[in-house]
Formats: structure tokens, sequence, C-alpha cells
């Protein structure tokens, strides 16, 4: 039996041939770090350059070089809350976030005396507070609003560019976590004159792991102190930090294999048109809802809105925990999924779960079969009859 891969949320698996022919050349052949004027340097930095101009054009971003390569979604978020907030700031963020922004805004709590507060969420339709948001922009002046573009456990999208809009006339500035949605939405990160955006490189850009980028609108950067610093390959004769994007932000070597593979992957996207992509991830995760839906001992968080699906669906199963669940899917039915809290830990108890362990989670990629999902519900069928 062929294994079904469902943890796409998580990393995307399959991955188009591209990325893996685009990785397998650099390691074979490139030889530089893109820092350098013998011909492997120039390979390497025109590397860079083309796949900065790949993510500016996917995502709507108005200037290549404001695209900041980094690690991961969770870098790139990082970059601004630690670089951006300073003692007194004010947060709102809210309780579908990752870890990724709970966890900084937390440590600044206690480390620079910043506030956050958390934006509530319909369990009926997953969709984040707009009233409280402008309620909450309205009593205290807020330095950064952090925008979850889709939920990683619900699979719901929320309405970014009306939040942000909210953001902006009381002057605070916009951070989108789009980890789940880059590759499969429409960002229009310079239309909707968003002020960060932060993207994961391995997920609906079906990337290597251990890829992403951040969008900083231009004149932005100057807001942010870095992370990291050190060696850029430019203004090396200054012992100060480049004040412009992306040098100050990319101290030491990129992850030029995986950028690559990055390069490939968003150019495969933007081949496919996230249209289509999209289309086919809603068609994918409707069919899971619906065939989930129809089992007795099946629980579904993610909400009854096939059109606002961004790719996971999740589930508890009545008597059985989610833990085991997912070792019975794999070892019985060879269907690899996610089981746990998912790093989002205020979600679970926000929608009012009995059960602390968390939820199953399916999500579907670009290369998902309908027979795949159709396989999956079968599982979770038989798993119900017989272990719960």
């Amino acid at each position: 039996m062929d294994l079904i891969y469902l943890d796409n949320a998580a990393t995307s698996f399959p991955r188009p041939d591209c990325v893996a022919d685009a990785v397998s050349d650099w390691v074979r052949n490139g030889s530089a770090a893109g820092r350098g004027t013998h011909a492997g340097a120039s390979a390497a930095n025109e590397l860079l350059r083309s796949c900065r101009n790949e993510i500016a054009a996917l995502v709507g971003a108005d200037s290549a070089a404001h695209v900041v390569l980094t690690s991961g979604c969770t870098e790139s978020l990082n970059i601004v809350i630690q670089g951006l907030l300073q003692p007194g700031d004010h947060v709102i963020a809210s309780r579908l976030d990752h870890n990724s922004v709970l966890r900084p805004l937390q440590h600044l709590l206690h480390t620079r005396n910043i506030t956050f507060e958390l934006l509530d969420f319909s369990p009926v339709n997953g969709l984040l507070d707009i009233r409280q948001l402008q309620q909450l922009l309205e009593r205290t002046p807020t330095r950064l609003v952090v925008l979850n573009h889709g939920s990683n456990v619900l699979g719901t999208v929320q309405p970014i560019a009306e939040m942000a809009r909210l953001a902006q006339q009381a002057g605070a500035l916009t951070l989108v976590d789009a980890a789940q949605t880059a590759g499969h939405e429409d960002l229009s990160f310079a239309a909707a004159e968003f002020d960060f955006m932060a993207l994961a490189g391995h997920k609906g850009i079906p990337g290597p792991l251990g890829t992403g980028a951040l969008c900083i609108r231009p004149d932005r950067e100057q807001l942010l102190q870095p992370l990291i610093l050190g060696g850029t390959g430019t203004e090396s004769e200054s012992l100060h930090q480049p004040r412009q994007s992306p040098a100050k932000f990319e101290s030491g070597n990129r992850n030029i294999p995986g950028i690559a593979g990055l390069l490939a992957a968003a150019a495969w996207v933007r081949e496919q048109t996230p249209a289509v992509l999209r289309k086919r991830l809603q068609q994918h995760s409707a069919e899971l809802y619906r065939g989930l839906r129809a089992i007795s001992a099946v629980r579904l968080l993610t909400p009854d809105t096939p059109e606002n699906f961004c790719g996971a669906v999740s589930f508890q199963l009545e008597g059985l925990d989610c833990h085991d669940a997912a070792i019975i899917l794999e070892q019985e039915f060879q269907i690899q999924c996610r089981a746990g809290l998912h790093c989002a830990p205020l979600l679970h108890p926000a929608a009012g779960l009995l059960q602390q362990s968390g939820s199953l989670r399916f999500s579907p990629g670009p290369l998902t079969t309908s027979a795949e999902i159709r396989r999956a519900v079968s599982a979770v069928s038989e798993l119900s009859e017989n272990f719960t």
C-alpha cells in the first residue's frame, strides 16, 4: 500500500521534481556563497537575485530588494517582533496564532515590558473578531498588529486587508503571518500596504524545508534592528551592520541549495498560478470535510466554510487520543498526518475542546490526489468502527 502524506501544513510532500533537481544541481555544481568576484560567486549572486524577484512577483511586493531570504516563517516573524518592539509598545495578536508569534511576544513581555492583547475568534466560522480589533485599537495606542492569514489548525483564511486598514487608520504597523497561505492565496503585499509579511518556503510554496522569506515595505527596514550581525559581503570596510535591506538582515551564509529549490518552487507556483492551486486545495479540503462529517465519531474543528479553506482540516475522534489515532493511521493505513496542539496552544481551549491532547489534522498539498483523500476518509471510518 502506497504512503499517503497529509501533513502539508507542516511541510510539503511530495514536491515538484523541479525542486529536487534544482537542489541537486547546486549541490553538484555550485561552488560559492555569493560573495566574491569569481564565476561561482557571480552565479550564486544571480540565484539569490532571481529568487528575490520570483518571491516578489508571487506575493505582489514592489521591491525585490526588500525580500529577505530566511530559514522560514519563524525567523521572519522574529526579525519583526524582536527587531521592532521597544519597552512600552503594545501589540495585538490573536488566539489563532502560532507559537512563532506567541512565544516572542511572551518573551518580550518579560524582557522589554511590552504589552499584548489577543483577538478572539468564532468557532462557528473560524474568523477573528474584527469589531474587537477596532475596539482595542481605539482603546490603546498600538505599535503592531499581527495578522494570522490562515489558521494552521482550523484552516480558515482571514480578511486581512480589511483588518490591516483598521490598523493603518489607527497608526499601527501590520505583520502578516502567511505561513499557511503563501503559494495559493492572493497576498497583494504592496497593494494592501502591509508593512511586513512572513512567508514559509516549504508549505504552499513547495520548496525545501529551512527556507522562507520576509517582505518589508520600502523604508520600513529602518524600523527594525537585525537579530544577527556579521559578514554580509557588503560594506566590509565598516564595523557597522549595513542599514539597507536585504543585507541588514542576512548576516552569514545563506542556504544556497535550499534557495535554489525555493526559486524552482516559486517559479512552479507562478506557472501553475495560485488561483488554480487554491481551487485544487479547496476541493480536496471540502472532500475531506464532507467525508469526515459523515462519520458519527468525528468531531470537526474546522468550520463548515469550504469557500474559505486554506488546506487544513482538523478533528477529534470520540474516545480515542489523537496521538494514538495518528499512530494507528500510519501503522495500519499508511497515512501520515499531524496530531497534537500544532504549536497553537491557545486555539483548542478557545474552541471549547475538552480533550487537551489536541486534534488530528489532515492537510493536503498541491500534489495530493482525490483518490488519496477518499482513502484517508475510509481509513478514519474504519478506525472509528474498530477503535472507538
